[in-house]
């Protein structure tokens, strides 16, 4: 049995899709059926589905943002987007979703779409993964929603000065002053952020964004200087690819600030 579901504000709507999926193939069993974003996640982490219905405009938090609430291990899902929209249904394409049908529903347009996910099965869940990362990222959303204890909140990429580890959680530092604790750990940051060039695993408990360093010093230890003068430590294995980065030299290195 293939579990699916349905992430749909309007009831009438979610009912009638669920409908037409039970038609169309009786093999997927629809799950759960879910207003918005946070309930469509506790949701994903429940059932681990293998097929989302993701409707794109949703109260609160577009659809097109569910990739920011999840781990990477815990996108096992295909989606095919609905959307009342052709727009979004190109950034649907965009972010290789295996479909996206157009509302009103059309029988044969969600047949088409449902058959395309069932041809599709065998595909390695990583390379969808990274399909589904790269492109959402390429296609100018340089931001991330990172849950809190009352919400969640949106932060622009480009304005994040570092993220600390704090156990099983992180720190995120931003370049206005404000910090925010955050419910996942620094190695998913890492691994969400991989790709651009701009962040850097400085050390295990930094992720840092190269951009604000102001500089380099090595005293007591190698350490990077932010824009802001606050002090990360460098792991003494990072300090040669850190170097790189700002195209040093072995021969320049003398001129690090001591």
């Amino acid at each position: 049995m293939i579990k699916a579901i349905i992430i749909e504000d309007e009831v009438r709507a979610a009912e009638l899709l669920s409908e037409m999926v039970r038609e169309i193939e009786p093999g997927i069993e629809i799950v759960d059926k879910c207003p918005d974003l946070p309930s469509a996640v506790k949701s994903i982490k429940k059932h681990a589905p293998d097929l989302v219905f993701l409707d794109v405009e949703l109260p609160v938090y577009n659809g097109l943002q569910l990739l920011h609430f999840l781990n990477p291990e815990e996108i096992k899902f295909r989606i095919i987007f609905t959307t009342a929209s052709h727009q979004h249904a190109i950034q649907a394409f965009n972010m290789s979703a295996i479909d996206y049908v157009l509302k009103p529903f059309q029988f044969d347009k969600l047949k088409n779409a449902i058959q395309k996910f069932l041809d599709n099965q065998g595909k390695s869940d990583a390379v969808y993964y990274g399909a589904l990362k790269d492109n959402y990222f390429n296609n100018g959303n340089k931001k991330n929603v990172v849950p809190l204890m009352n919400g969640f909140e949106i932060i622009k990429l480009q304005e994040i000065l570092f993220i600390k580890a704090e156990g099983s959680y992180a720190h995120i530092h931003q370049e206005n002053g404000s910090s925010l604790m955050v419910s996942h750990n620094l190695k998913y940051y890492e691994d969400l952020f991989n790709g651009e060039n701009n962040f850097i695993r400085v050390h295990r408990s930094y992720l840092v964004n190269i951009n604000f360093v102001k500089r380099i010093s090595r005293n007591d230890g190698a350490t990077l200087v932010m824009e802001n003068n606050i002090e990360l430590p460098i792991a003494l294995d990072k300090v040669d690819s850190i170097l790189n980065y700002f195209n040093f030299s072995k021969k320049n290195q003398g001129n690090l600030q001591t």
